[in-house]
This record gives C-alpha cells, sequence and structure tokens, in this order.
C-alpha cells in the first residue's frame, strides 16, 4: 500500500473519531435513542470475531464524506475493542439502492492495528432504509446488508481477513445541503 493511501485511510478514521454531534449527550450508549440499531457479522483471517452487537452499548454515528459522494457509517463497542468503518458510494441522504460499491475498515482499538479494502470496489451493499429519526434533528436511520468479495488486507503489514455478509442500522448526520455546503467550505 502507497503512504498515501496509508494517510488518506488514517485521516478517515481520525474523521469519524473526532465527530461529536450536535444533540449528543452522556449517559447510557446506545446506537439509535429509538432503539433497533445494531451490527452483525463474523471475522476470520488474521483474528476471528463474531460481531452481534445490538442498540445498547453500540456506538454508531457517520455522515456524508465531503463533497457528499459516499457515505460513512462507524460502529464500535468498547468492550469488543473494534471498530467497523463502512464507505457507501452514491448514497444520498433519504435514498435507498442496491449493488451500491462501498468499502469497510476494521480497526482492533489499542492494537493499531487497521484492515481495509482501500476501495470501493471489494464489497456491495443494498441499503433498504434511510430514513428521518424521530427527534434528531438531521438524523437518519441507515439500514442494509452487505458483502465482499474479497479479503480485506492489513494496512502496514501482512496480513488479511475475511468478512461474512453482514447486516447494519445505525445513525447518519445528514445535514440539509447548505449546511453541508459551509461544513465543506471550512475543511481544508
Amino acid at each position: 500500500m502507497t503512504p498515501h493511501r496509508t494517510r488518506h485511510l488514517l485521516l478517515a478514521v481520525a474523521t469519524l473519531l473526532a465527530v461529536t454531534p450536535a444533540g449528543a449527550t452522556d449517559g447510557p450508549v446506545a446506537c439509535l435513542p429509538g432503539g433497533g440499531g445494531h451490527l452483525q457479522l463474523e471475522i476470520s483471517g488474521d483474528f476471528t470475531a463474531e460481531v452481534d452487537w445490538g442498540n445498547a452499548g453500540t456506538v454508531c454515528d457517520g455522515g456524508p464524506r465531503p463533497g457528499g459522494d459516499a457515505l460513512r457509517l462507524a460502529f464500535s463497542r468498547e468492550a469488543d475493542e473494534l471498530m467497523v468503518l463502512v464507505g457507501i458510494t452514491g448514497l444520498e441522504r433519504g435514498a435507498t439502492g442496491e449493488g451500491l460499491l462501498a468499502n469497510i475498515t476494521i480497526v482492533r482499538q489499542g492494537m493499531g492495528r487497521f484492515y481495509g479494502t482501500l476501495g470501493a470496489h471489494a464489497c456491495v451493499i443494498d441499503v433498504t432504509a434511510n430514513v428521518p429519526e424521530p427527534g434528531i434533528e438531521d438524523g437518519y436511520r441507515v439500514s442494509g446488508q452487505g458483502r465482499c468479495a474479497a479479503g480485506i488486507e492489513a494496512i502496514g503489514r501482512p496480513g488479511e481477513i475475511r468478512v461474512s455478509p453482514f447486516e447494519f442500522t445505525g445513525l447518519a448526520w445528514w445535514p440539509e445541503q447548505d449546511e453541508q455546503d459551509e461544513q465543506d467550505e471550512q475543511e481544508p
């Protein structure tokens, strides 16, 4: 992997980790305030994990990439020291679709180990719901299923993992277009 791609991936992860959406509060961790958030997948290869995260205890967050050409969703659970990031290309606010190209990054938190597809060609996602989340301004409940045809390479070292077909429901902060344009102008 080139140093440029590594920097790009690490910047994307850091951006997602730094996002604290307006309206976020301290209290019990839950993916969606109304329930129903989840991530289910199995990981094999360099390490194994059976991810069956329900709403309670799961952090989920995301939003459009600068430029609005893709949606990023992040899922994590402190007890599992694992973060799963999904980037879905061509998805717009409120839209659904089948066969959307996607990438996946998996981070083993506390270990400094990253795995990523580094491109939107290795995975495909069917988004079945992308609807406003009641009581959360600019919050959208995004649900779907995905599958990856190839392994997910370790970044910066040898190795690879594979993920089973997966399902998710998470929260995306999707501001109105004029708000997003202002945010894009402020980013370097």
